[in-house]
């Protein structure tokens, strides 16, 4: 089961967001395939061998950046472009290719090569699907 975080300062949005994700993998009966959790930013380092990835939202790009090192699972700063706008399947699927990435190459905070900057990123669906 791959077990994803999403990972925010305050937690309003983005609990709201794990909430959401996590309903929709019961609406699609994928409960034993992925779970969706929240995780305050104050807690994640400690909490890490929770979940499989983190998926940060986007103001915690300096923070990923800080507590890098901190980490031995990957950490993603999800674009602000795609926050809480992507179905679940793109995020499950930019998480499997972010462990994926991670474990040939453990590098964080971890980006897609062809986008190093979230800011920049346009896309609205999951990485795999925007460059299929």
């Amino acid at each position: 089961m791959l077990k994803i975080a999403i990972v925010c300062g305050g937690g309003f949005s983005s609990s709201a967001l794990a909430s959401h994700l996590e309903k929709d993998v019961q609406a699609k009966k994928l409960e034993n395939e992925v779970h969706f959790t929240f995780i305050p930013a104050s807690h994640i380092v400690e909490r890490q061998d929770e979940v499989d990835v983190a998926l940060l939202c986007p103001h915690l790009e300096i923070f990923a950046k800080q507590y890098a090192s901190s980490f031995h699972i990957p950490i993603y700063i999800i674009p602000p472009r795609l926050y809480g706008l992507m179905p679940v399947d793109a995020f499950i699927e930019d998480a499997q290719d972010i462990l994926a990435m991670y474990q040939n190459h453990p590098a964080n905070p971890m980006h897609f090569e062809d986008e190093p900057r979230p800011l920049r990123v346009m896309r609205t669906t999951s990485h795999r699907k925007h460059n299929a």
